[in-house]
């Protein structure tokens, strides 16, 4: 009798772990919340310094001028800003503190954002001080302006939908709509997002999303409260549209479509913010561990594209920095980086970093220096006062007669802004421009019949019958954006201004 030796029993090949999706790790509260609390003290201070940028003092204007919406933008920033200076009339600290706790607020969701993507501590802290040293972060972290509110409500409306894909809570989704509510009263940028991630989903999932009515109900909400503004927009011919040309031909203050890319990634971080974000929309793209996530990669690659096919400026696409790099932290975590990519990402890293990044971010030194050096945003932030100091002894100079007849035309928004703000102290009378949002805001009344002009204004010379130069406004020490001498003249009105008012209005 011959017996068989058993066959032994070969179990079949592990399938590959399901990325856990159910729980997440536990959030550093006192590390993130002191790093928050740094970011606030660093921008609550610089936001003292230097003056209003000429951003700020156009959203305090057209914020007075109350509606549904602008020109250039929905209603929320100019409301707030209007609010705000009504409040403490003048204060920087005050108008900015919105961004002040919006900047310190956004290293907390990109620690969040770590957290339900599976990063434990070290992966939340390294997110958050990329986001902490982002050079544009950093540099207009306490200007209050569309372009850094945007970038936050984005990083909250992704964390929404992370955190979604992992719990499955509908509740999310109403709080989702809600943010893309407020997203929309601020810039109308954040539909090409939900456009990306609607593609993302379709592509490679979670499908089901698509089918819960949580989700079409917050969609709802966000819709209907654009609607006031979408009217406003309509009975006014639909400026905002233009201003997507516009933004396309300023390729020389922001970049171009070719160095779009490059510019985004500065924006981003130095070296830390780089790597990290590279890394995460690697590992959302290709990796196991955050195969559930992966429609926030291809979205983000699809939002990056629209932009750079619709010539937008590269800080529209900030608000995927810190998904980008919370996921580069997680991808880091559990696997032995080479030499380099470790050392891109440690402390050494990081301060030195930080230490360049804030040198030329933050509004250190006298602003003279930094605006010889060609420094944009500390440019925009002196020189008005001294603009309103002539333009007011201009016009003061005039006979009284003749003065009682004059308006102040400026040439761009910025100009009229600043005077509108600076020149009540200088005597000035109300300040009218056809440049941009502040074109919507009227022309002067027709009992004017002169017009002091505050630059080259466009169209002048179809706009005056008689162009009287007087001595141009002059001050070394004045911004880049004034650019040297700013002519001043006294113009005599071919016609009233009910007749003539189209003739200076333009968006360009």
């Amino acid at each position: 009798m011959t017996t068989t030796a058993p066959v032994p029993i070969v179990a079949p090949p592990a399938a590959p772990p399901v990325p856990e999706t159910s729980a997440t790790p536990r959030v550093a509260w006192r590390a993130v919340l002191l790093l928050a609390g740094v970011v606030a003290l660093v921008h609550g201070v610089s936001s003292a310094w230097y003056g209003a940028f000429g951003d700020e003092l156009y959203f305090v204007a057209a914020g007075r001028h109350l509606a549904w919406g602008y020109a250039d933008q929905p209603p929320l920033v100019p409301w707030l800003a209007a609010g705000l200076d009504a409040i403490a009339p003048g204060n920087l600290v005050v108008l900015r503190l919105p961004v002040t706790l919006t900047s310190a607020a956004h290293v907390v969701v990109t620690a969040l954002l770590a957290a339900e993507l599976g990063g434990r501590r070290r992966a939340q802290l390294l997110a958050g001080a990329a986001i902490t040293i982002s050079p544009f972060l950093l540099a207009t972290g306490h200007l209050l302006a569309t372009s850094t509110l945007d970038p936050f409500l984005w990083s909250v409306l992704l964390w929404l939908v992370v955190r979604w894909i992992r719990v499955r809570q509908d509740r999310l989704l109403i709080a989702a709509g809600l943010v893309l509510a407020v997203a929309l009263a601020v810039k109308f940028l954040v539909p090409v997002l939900v456009a990306g991630l609607a593609l993302g989903v379709l592509w490679a999932g979670p499908r089901r999303l698509l089918g819960r009515p949580a989700l079409w109900l917050g969609l709802a909400l966000a819709a209907a409260s654009t609607v006031p503004t979408l009217l406003w927009q309509a009975a006014h011919g639909w400026p905002q549209l233009q201003m997507g040309e516009v933004v396309a031909g300023e390729g020389g203050l922001t970049g171009n479509r070719w160095s779009f890319l490059p510019f985004a990634a500065w924006d981003v971080g130095l070296v830390p913010g780089m790597v990290l974000a590279g890394l995460g929309l690697w590992g959302l793209l290709r990796t196991d561990a955050l195969r559930p996530w992966r429609a926030v990669g291809i979205a983000a690659v699809a939002t990056t594209a629209a932009m750079i096919v619709a010539g937008g400026r590269p800080y529209y696409v900030m608000g995927l920095a810190a998904v980008l790099v919370a996921a580069g932290a997680v991808v880091l975590q559990d696997r032995r980086p080479a030499r380099w990519w470790g050392w891109s990402v440690s402390v050494p890293a990081y301060v030195a970093s930080a230490l360049v990044v804030a040198v030329i971010a933050l509004p250190l030194g006298p602003a003279s220096w930094r605006v010889e050096r060609g420094d944009f945003l500390a440019a925009g932030q002196v020189g008005w006062q001294s603009l309103a100091a002539s333009t007011g002894a201009a016009y003061r100079a005039l006979p009284p007669e003749q003065r009682a007849h004059t308006t102040v035309l400026a040439f761009s928004y910025w100009y009229a802004a600043a005077l509108d703000r600076y020149g009540p102290e200088a005597g000035l009378p109300d300040v009218y421009s056809g440049h941009r949002g502040f074109a919507f805001f009227g022309p002067p009344p027709d009992t004017a019949t002169a017009a002091l002009l505050v630059g080259s204004v466009d169209g002048a010379a179809q706009l005056c019958g008689t162009i009287t130069p007087l001595p141009a406004h002059r001050d070394p020490t004045a911004n880049a954006v004034i650019n040297g001498d700013v002519p001043l003249a006294l113009c005599t009105l071919r016609a009233p201004w009910s007749a003539s008012w189209a003739s200076v209005t333009h968006m360009q």
